[in-house]
């Protein structure tokens, strides 16, 4: 059974393929180490030269799926529902409707209907991620100043 195919552009890795996977995550390694870039052979025996650009996106979904991750593949531009950036985002919906309305994440109204561009959703994620490992190392620092604290 090939990889199972959930949502327009969600692919979760088959079990019974992690094998293959695990040697093709192999070979793009040290395809890309040794080369730096790679080509298919067509049917009919043609080289095609993979675009770098093209190669680093198959390195990236073949590394997450021989780690057993799903992937998610979608344009930059798309835009997502509230309750589809809410699961991006790991949040609940009301958690993700308050940082919309706090203003957070930029969003518009479809009708009723809140929309918000998968990009921003990524660069809220990444500032969060950020923001939390600064907390986390100030927090370190500070735990390292106090007496009886961590070394």
């Amino acid at each position: 059974m090939a990889a199972s195919k959930t949502h327009d552009s969600l692919v979760t890795p088959d079990p019974a393929e992690a094998e293959v996977i695990a040697r093709l995550h192999a070979e793009i390694d040290e395809i890309y180490r040794e080369h730096g870039e790679a080509r298919l052979l067509g049917p009919d025996g043609e080289m095609i030269g993979i675009p770098g650009s093209a190669f680093e996106a198959l390195r990236l979904v073949v590394d997450a799926m021989s780690k057993g991750q799903t992937i998610v593949l979608a344009p930059q531009e798309e835009e997502l529902t509230s309750q589809q950036a809410a699961d991006l985002l790991r949040v609940s919906r009301p958690h993700l409707i308050k940082l919309l309305d706090e203003g957070q994440i930029p969003f518009h109204r479809v009708g009723t209907h809140r929309r918000v561009r998968l990009e921003d959703v990524l660069a809220y994620r990444r500032t969060r991620s950020e923001d939390r490992r600064e907390k986390l190392d100030e927090l370190a620092r500070l735990s390292e100043d106090f007496e009886g604290g961590y070394r």
